[in-house]
């Protein structure tokens, strides 16, 4: 949690998290909406998503409805009523590159999975994919680069089986695949390195639908951030232009003051004792900022 209040993230998406079941947590001011396998069929790859909100993040989130989805133990989703959009995020964990037909079926489900969340989304809505695709995208020749739009021109690797697949359903949903339309240094664009050969690879990205491609101001790694949290991906950082704020604001009613009324002593005295308690809220230090401001504002 450290690492988000330090990079200011506000919206995070975790891969492998290894959590069973699905729920909701607050840890260390973070809200967790997660999702996994049934601790009941506990297993050695429990796989496991979440996504974690900051306390603006969560306040908009409870104050559009408090929306969320456990797709599977790979997806899971969340919504926001945002100032002029409504906002679905998705944190993925995609099967790794199929080697056999097993995989292939596991990777087939899950981008099928996935497929089915993006259909049921509104059209005039903004979504954004993020995670662990165990994919690596890139321009194997010139006739793939004609059919696609979805892949910027800052690669990093030829596109394997899962690459294909994810390059598939980004043209298909007229997404675009943030972090390949960002230049930026070698180390700030893979995410994460193969073992065996010791080669650094961009397996996890963030899709984006493309009508809102220009309130993406920026998208790299973080390569310092990896050894505090004890993970062998670099932190991936997205930077978007959006009013972050609740829509409930703008039903909020005005306050109108009758300079007329308060001439008279009795209207005066009525005004000044149902203004007590909202001062009094004011100077309580239990109460967060925005819990003061909303019951000044009712």
């Amino acid at each position: 949690m450290k690492q988000l209040q330090k990079y200011r993230i506000q919206i995070a998406a975790l891969s492998e998290t290894c959590m069973y079941d699905s729920g909701l947590k607050i840890i260390n001011d973070f809200t967790w909406i997660f999702s996994g396998l049934p601790s009941a069929n506990k297993t050695r790859n429990a796989h496991g998503v979440a996504i974690c909100l900051d306390k603006t993040a969560a306040k908009v989130w409870k104050e559009s409805g408090s929306e969320w989805e456990a797709v599977s133990e790979r997806i899971v989703k969340i919504k926001l009523k945002c100032l002029f959009v409504n906002l679905t995020i998705i944190s993925i964990y995609s099967p790794v590159n199929p080697t056999n037909n097993q995989m292939n079926d596991d990777s087939q489900k899950f981008y099928n999975d996935l497929q089915d969340v993006i259909n049921r989304i509104p059209t005039e809505d903004m979504y954004i994919i993020m995670g662990d695709f165990n994919a690596r995208v890139g321009w194997n020749n010139q006739q793939q680069q004609n059919l696609s739009n979805s892949i910027g021109p800052y690669t990093v690797d030829i596109t394997n089986e899962n690459g294909e697949k994810l390059i598939d359903l980004s043209t298909i949903n007229n997404l675009i695949i943030t972090n390949t339309f960002f230049k930026h240094k070698l180390v700030h664009q893979t995410s994460w390195m193969h073992p065996g050969n010791k080669q650094w690879h961009m397996i996890d990205y963030i899709l984006v639908n493309k009508k809102f491609r220009s309130s993406i101001e920026d998208c790299r790694m973080y390569r310092k951030a990896a050894g505090a949290i004890g993970t062998d991906h670099h932190l991936m950082r997205i930077k978007i232009k959006l009013h972050f704020r609740s829509r409930r604001k703008l039903f909020q009613k005005k306050v109108v003051y009758d300079p007329i009324k308060m001439k008279n002593d009795n209207a005066l005295k009525q005004f000044q004792k149902d203004l007590i308690p909202t001062l009094s809220d004011a100077t309580d230090k239990t109460i967060s900022i925005d819990e003061k401001y909303d019951r000044f504002v009712e």
